[in-house]
């Protein structure tokens, strides 16, 4: 007996989940460990911004 060729359906549970609103996303820390942001620092003119903030 050959067996017969299965359907395959939707998985509507699976699709659900594949949403970008279910995609996992890590948080970055503001205080404390791995929170330093390199980015702030690249700025040339640092030095005569604080200047100009005092």
């Amino acid at each position: 007996m050959p067996k017969k060729p299965a359907k395959s359906r939707p998985n509507k549970a699976k699709s659900i989940i594949a949403q970008p609103l279910f995609r996992s996303r890590q948080e970055r820390p503001g205080k404390g460990k791995g929170s330093y942001r390199r980015e702030a620092f690249q700025s040339r003119d640092w030095e005569a911004s604080s200047f100009m903030a005092a």
